[in-house]
């Protein structure tokens, strides 16, 4: 039987079954607006585009810190759909599998008629498509897409009085329920294999990591005759290396007098553009500009971020095409100017994991604002190969880790693909235009 198809009359939604009807969502979905005051719930929910909603207590990353008056919240129940009403157009929405409380900025959506599944409805919110169609609701929410194709927004809260009017398709019972269970199967495939390539990409860091400890502490050749080093968490080095401090061998902090222009562009490094081995030099400003109250680097310096999590993370990159050669950044980098050391090499050095876990160690400061004292790197002991080796070193690492992080580009590439198959695969069955058989 050939099916047949109406134009719905809402843009987003395009073509639906004859049969399909289109509903304002005040008349599918009910808001949840209930405060939790008195207090009914200390179980704090968070709501992450990547995983839905969760506990706070198992999100990862940065964030929001929760607010210590759980009056304040809203409160949010099992197979409720969690909206947060300032970046829903970027995907942050999820259904709830939890009785707990909530930010005031998100809204709860539930169903109490047998007509309406709520799962069919999920999927709907999860739609790209879908949640690209908001942002003409939010009086001038803007969107940029970042390096990685993910949407980000500058967060303009979506009134619950307009999403109340969104019209929405509403497919006969049954049919929701057939299309809620051949999409659970197919989601569930496809994040398992998204989730064993996130794995595989963990792995992947992980071997580069290790590939770098051991090649800049024990060298190439593994025939070598060792010596202690004299240093207990360095152990055995290769016999005919040195052992320096880091501060003999680098200009540490190198003084911006040397500039002599300031009239002239140069290139301004915020802490978000700084990553293991990049630096993103597209933000330029004038050099009168920041030359007081910013940290001063130029062509060929390593930038390493001093403050948690940046300095755990690896957050260090050699400094090139930079605006006149020039660059001024937060200061919670330092600058490390090599003199008796291959560059790259101690690029690579400075990013061993013993050295990333002594530093940590010696952070001071309190929360968020840990930081790495300079005279933690300056005094900080490394074996030194000579020259010729260093750049032998420098060669190998740089084909090795090249390779690895291509691996990983093709790897969260991959993951990408899956991500949008994944929404568009829920698009066409949700509006219909593809049939469960």
């Amino acid at each position: 039987m050939v099916k047949v198809m109406k134009d719905s009359g809402v843009k987003w939604i395009g073509d639906i079954p004859e049969h399909w009807e289109v509903r304002k969502t005040k008349y599918i979905l009910k808001e949840r607006n209930e405060k939790n005051d008195p207090i009914k719930s200390d179980n704090i929910l968070s709501l992450t585009m990547e995983q839905g909603v969760i506990l706070y207590k198992d999100k990862k990353g940065g964030g929001n810190k929760a607010k210590e008056d759980l009056s304040a919240y809203k409160l949010a129940y099992p197979n409720d759909i969690v909206i947060n009403s300032m970046n829903v157009v970027a995907g942050s929405v999820g259904l709830s599998n939890y009785f707990g409380c909530v930010s005031p900025v998100y809204y709860m959506l539930y169903s109490d008629s047998n007509e309406i599944s709520i799962n069919y409805y999920s999927n709907l919110f999860q739609s790209k498509t879908f949640q690209l169609s908001l942002m003409g609701l939010g009086n001038g929410i803007m969107m940029k897409e970042s390096s990685n194709g993910k949407l980000n927004t500058i967060r303009m809260r979506i009134p619950m009085d307009k999403l109340k009017n969104v019209l929405l398709p509403v497919p006969p019972q049954s049919e929701q329920k057939k299309i809620v269970d051949f999409l659970g199967e197919k989601i569930t495939h496809i994040d398992s294999i998204i989730e064993k390539t996130k794995q595989s990409i963990e792995e992947f860091k992980k071997y580069r990591k290790a590939l770098i400890t051991e090649t800049v502490t024990k060298g190439l050749n593994t025939n070598v005759k060792m010596k202690d080093s004299g240093i207990k968490w360095i152990g055995e080095i290769p016999g005919h290396w040195e052992v320096s401090r880091i501060k003999y061998l680098i200009e540490f902090e190198p003084g911006k007098t040397e500039l002599l222009e300031k009239n002239i562009n140069c290139t301004f490094l915020p802490m978000e553009k700084l990553r293991t081995g990049k630096m993103n030099v597209d933000t330029e400003v004038l050099v009168e500009e920041v030359y007081s109250g910013y940290s001063y680097f130029k062509e060929k310096d390593i930038v390493l971020a001093k403050v948690t999590p940046c300095f755990e993370n690896g957050n260090i990159a050699i400094a090139e095409n930079l605006t006149n050669g020039i660059g001024f950044g937060t200061t919670e980098i330092f600058t490390i100017r090599p003199q008796k050391i291959n560059t790259k090499f101690l690029f690579y050095r400075l990013q061993e994991q013993t050295f990333k876990e002594k530093g940590k160690s010696t952070m001071y400061g309190v929360g968020g604002l840990k930081r790495v004292p300079g005279s933690f790197i300056t005094n900080y002991k490394i074996g030194v190969p000579s020259p010729e080796e260093q750049q032998q070193i420098v060669d190998y690492l740089d084909e090795k880790t090249t390779h690895i992080e291509h691996l990983i580009e093709n790897k969260g590439n991959m993951i990408s693909q899956l991500e949008e198959y994944k929404k568009s695969m829920i698009y066409e069955y949700v509006t219909g235009k593809k049939e469960v058989e």
